[in-house]
């Protein structure tokens, strides 16, 4: 049987079961739909929620999606692989929101029963059915007999000299006698052993980025401000090698890298917004690079 939960995610990343009901995809709302039956994770996004509230509910459904959500022993959703996200303001002007849009209202028009902790079942109201919980069952630890081992002492192997001999002659002996000489063993020198030391390369964490000088600085700060002429409200990261990139509610602006006190943008940059703004954010940029 296959169980479904509904979230309504609030300001601070709180994400809260809430009962099972279509109406409860608002405008002014992100809502996290958890489905076994389609094996998906759907996030709807209201028309009026921000960029900042926006990452906030991403990262609260790709959390979900990778363990679930635990209710006693229970795990509902813990193998979901997919996330389709869905933004009111797209409905009906982008077809993978519009099939997205479609998938979940499916969902939302089947027959359910409700079950404790506003998780519900894919079955008829009029038949009860016990809820079947998902346990997860240890698996057998393999047996390993130890078997002890005897140490097998090896015998050193005697080494037999080879000697010449060498008869001298007596006048009282009837027999020469035999002279035994060994031949000197050679001298074998072992060489002597290099240590060989383990090239330890460095992780991308322990990269260090020098600090950016304040001419610099002030240049990051020009585009952004070039940006926000035109946007209000914008994503800016830095990633781990010094990039910086900018976002917007409908996708990205533009990502640029600092080398040697120049600001370079990608050759995507600016590439999903209207041309004229992109003209006047460069007019902008090189307006207040001129004051320093």
């Amino acid at each position: 049987m296959d169980y479904a939960l509904m979230f309504d995610v609030l300001e601070g990343g709180v994400s809260q079961p809430i009962a099972w009901d279509k109406n409860n995809l608002t405008n002014d709302r992100n809502i996290i739909i958890l489905d076994e039956g389609s094996s998906s994770l759907y996030l709807w996004h209201g028309s009026n929620q921000g960029l900042v509230a926006r990452r906030t509910a991403l990262r609260q459904a790709e959390s979900l999606k990778g363990h679930g959500f635990t209710v006693g022993k229970s795990i509902v959703g813990r193998d979901i692989k997919l996330l389709k996200e869905i933004d009111q303001r797209k409905i009906g002007r982008d077809p993978e929101t519009d099939r997205y849009n479609e998938e979940l209202q499916e969902v939302l028009n089947r027959e359910y029963k409700e079950l404790d902790n506003f998780i519900i079942s894919y079955a008829s109201k009029e038949i009860e059915t016990a809820p079947v919980k998902h346990e997860i069952k240890a698996e057998p630890k393999p047996i390993v007999e130890k078997v002890e081992r005897i140490p097998v002492v090896s015998q050193p192997k005697l080494q037999q000299t080879a000697k010449a001999e060498i008869t001298a002659a007596s006048e009282y002996d009837s027999e020469p006698k035999k002279i035994q000489i060994e031949k000197p063993k050679p001298i074998v020198e072992s060489e002597p052993k290099v240590e060989k030391k383990p090239v330890i390369m460095p992780k991308p964490s322990e990269i260090v980025i020098k600090p950016l000088g304040l001419s610099i600085q002030a240049k990051i700060g020009f585009v952004f401000m070039g940006i926000l002429d035109h946007y209000d409200d914008i994503w800016i990261s830095k990633k781990e090698d010094g990039a910086y990139a900018v976002e917007h509610m409908d996708g990205k602006v533009c990502e640029f890298t600092i080398s040697e006190g120049k600001i370079k943008f990608t050759a995507n940059s600016f590439a999903g917004i209207a041309t004229n703004v992109k003209t006047e954010i460069q007019k902008k940029f090189v307006e207040l690079s001129k004051l320093i």
